[in-house]
């Protein structure tokens, strides 16, 4: 890069005010059900690339934050990341996105999410197009619209082909059809979810991960990496204390991978990337962890 104070990242996806409460119910398979009652509710900032922007501001990484966002409440949130926010397009007299999060004793969450402010994919395509990605090493796609996602990840590598492109399509994955999710993968670098979003992707389009590199969350049990080769890596999560809200400990994960990996890009080496999978995925475990003792997805500090 010829500009050092540029950002090496984008992140794109939903910016939000989460709702957050507690049950003392117990969610079933399907949800907590009728007459749930919620306790302790309080309000935090959220939204998956509001979340993985916030923890790269506190591994000093800038990025470049693409959103949507509402011009009647986002003046707070903006105060609040105070960088990045030139990439976000602003809706004229809408709300924010919206997530209400409620958490029961085992720690299942159930959440009913508004998406607030929308716009047709050409008018996304525009925005895009005018991003600086050339100059850029790495594409976070974090969950956001089916159709904006796509063209997302396409536009990306077309305006810079050795961008890296890092997909995280969270609670989409399972509304995706199985062309969807293959014009997806290929044009992914990276993939990260959990184990029910890995598994859904397996099923709905058989194959489409083959040479792919994909990361594999499951709460508390080992992380997985299954490497474009064939080899895998299984590394556990320590106990971390205290467990307080797991609101956002996936985000703060992606957030922790990104500046370990962007080293492997500027190391002189020239070993590839996935050689230093064990590094990359520790890097992301000990940044959710850090999320995991804190109520809210953007209140936990760098230690």
């Amino acid at each position: 890069m010829s500009d050092d104070t540029l950002p090496r990242v984008a992140v794109m996806g939903a910016v939000a005010y989460d709702v957050i409460g507690k049950t003392d119910k117990i969610f079933e398979g399907n949800g907590p059900g009728l007459n749930c009652k919620v306790t302790a509710q309080q309000e935090f900032f959220g939204g998956c690339a509001g979340n993985i922007a916030y923890g790269l501001k506190l591994l000093k990484t800038p990025c470049l934050l693409l959103s949507l966002a509402g011009t009647e409440d986002f003046r707070r949130y903006a105060q609040h990341l105070n960088h990045g926010l030139s990439g976000v397009l602003s809706v004229k007299g809408m709300h924010c996105a919206k997530a209400n999060i409620i958490t029961d004793p085992n720690g299942t969450q159930f959440t009913a999410f508004s998406p607030g402010p929308e716009v047709d994919k050409a008018t996304w395509a525009t925005h895009l197009q005018n991003q600086p990605f050339g100059s850029m090493d790495i594409f976070v796609c974090a969950p956001f619209p089916i159709p904006l996602m796509q063209s997302a990840l396409e536009i990306t590598k077309a305006s810079n082909p050795n961008i890296f492109n890092l997909w995280v399509p969270g609670q989409y994955a399972d509304s995706m059809q199985a062309d969807e999710l293959r014009i997806a993968v290929k044009a992914c670098d990276l993939l990260v979810g959990n184990a029910h979003e890995i598994d859904h992707i397996k099923r709905t389009a058989p194959g489409c991960l083959t040479g792919k590199s994909v990361i594999e969350t499951d709460g508390a049990r080992p992380v997985r990496a299954l490497l474009s080769d064939g080899n895998q890596r299984t590394l556990p999560t320590p106990a971390v204390s205290p467990v307080v809200d797991p609101t956002g400990c996936g985000d703060a994960f992606v957030a922790g991978l990104i500046p370990t990996l962007m080293q492997t890009f500027d190391s002189l080496d020239s070993v590839p990337w996935e050689q230093k999978i064990n590094a990359i995925v520790r890097a992301g475990i000990q940044q959710a962890g850090l999320c995991l003792t804190q109520r809210g997805s953007q209140t936990y500090l760098r230690r």
